[in-house]
């Protein structure tokens, strides 16, 4: 019923569920996915908000006040941060967050932010350390050489959650494509009122979210929802010819083709706005009911981690790359999955290793157990 109501959202052909019943699952999963301040704004854009059951209507109005609140402080921290940036020299383009709702769904409100993305130069990477941390926000642990951001975070008023920003000096792992982040650089425009400070193409933006969606597995219907708004939006504008003939070059073709096909499965109407030139699967590995109610720790979470991992990388040596990295992390991974604790501080690393192995094999046996049951079900 929910990926019937969002193709009615964005197809307006498709009359809107006329059931007042239908409306108490659909708000359960739009709270699920977080998607309340999105598919309200949605509807009050198409003026077809009254169409909908009051009670639906109060509770997406109630939960979209929240997100308003919420964003406009973001919003201001991010004007902080890049103010910061600018009057310290330092290069940055925003990623996903407040600019993308601006640009692509017409306000900052209309899309749920929880953290603060940033592209920044590697050179300049301490230099904007040390000013996010002069703004009082704290520094979220070491990351291995290998990942490309670095993460702080402090409290929001009056939300348990912090906020987080994440600072990144590319969008992909090394030795995962042959990506190279340049060319989002040479490619992106100056934002208004600032000089260093970018915003990227739309191409690239668009290649971006996909390739975010597809590091997620696509778990989550507001990525759906990112990337068919942006082929609202872009419609034309997207060559999807050039940009695939970019990501063979980038060795992400599969991650990025695998992605589209998904949502123009899922979202047929998108075929009338701009044409997907593949051939869409018949059996493709996406399920909603997997995402929504599957055990994501075990079924869902292995399979897929095997699937995007082993398959969908356009080279074999990026696969056994990553899973190298999956299977045999090194100490500095350990430490910030399993802090060393003041009871077992001399063999903290080595307790640290066990209970990694032990949660792996563990979600491999519910995994293959689930597996066998289902086999059994079919006889």
């Amino acid at each position: 019923m929910f990926i019937e109501f969002i193709q009615s959202l964005y197809d307006q052909s498709r009359p809107l569920p006329e059931n007042p019943d239908d409306y108490t699952s659909i708000l359960e999963d739009i709270e699920y996915f977080h998607l309340s301040a999105t598919v309200y704004s949605l509807l009050k854009q198409q003026g077809r908000i009254e169409q909908t059951p009051i009670y639906f209507q109060n509770q997406l109005q109630k939960e979209y006040q929240t997100i308003l609140y919420n964003n406009l402080y973001i919003k201001n921290q991010l004007k902080l941060v890049l103010d910061t940036f600018e009057a310290n020299g330092i290069s940055a383009i925003p990623l996903k967050g407040i600019l993308f709702a601006e640009t692509y769904f017409g306000h900052f409100s209309a899309r749920r932010t929880t953290d603060i993305d940033i592209l920044i130069r590697k050179e300049d990477m301490e230099k904007a350390k040390m000013c996010i941390q002069k703004l009082e926000y704290n520094v979220e642990g070491d990351s291995p050489s290998y990942h490309f951001h670095r993460t702080f975070s402090k409290m929001m008023p009056h939300s348990p959650v912090p906020l987080t920003i994440e600072l990144h000096r590319d969008i992909l792992r090394e030795n995962s494509s042959s990506f190279e982040i340049e060319q989002f650089w040479k490619c992106s425009i100056p934002l208004e009122g600032y000089k260093h400070i970018k915003q990227l193409s739309e191409v690239h933006t668009f290649y971006m979210i996909c390739l975010h969606g597809w590091k997620h597995g696509m778990d989550s219907l507001k990525y759906f929802i990112d990337i068919i708004q942006a082929i609202h939006v872009l419609n034309y504008k997207i060559d999807y010819n050039a940009l695939f003939k970019m990501a063979k070059n980038d060795h992400t073709l599969k991650r990025l083709t695998s992605t589209l096909t998904v949502v123009y499965n899922q979202f047929p109407h998108l075929d009338q706005i701009n044409s997907f030139p593949f051939n869409k699967k018949s059996k493709i590995w996406w399920d909603y009911q997997e995402i929504r109610y599957g055990d994501r720790q075990s079924v869902k979470g292995f399979k897929n981690l095997i699937r995007v991992h082993l398959s969908e990388y356009d080279q074999f040596k990026h696969s056994m790359i990553f899973f190298k990295r999956w299977l045999f992390p090194n100490k500095l991974e350990i430490t910030n999955l399993y802090p060393p604790s003041i009871k077992h501080k001399k063999y903290s690393i080595f307790r640290g290793y066990i209970k990694f192995y032990r949660k792996k094999f563990h979600t491999l046996f519910r995994a293959l157990s689930y597996s066998k049951v289902k086999s059994q079900q079919k006889y």
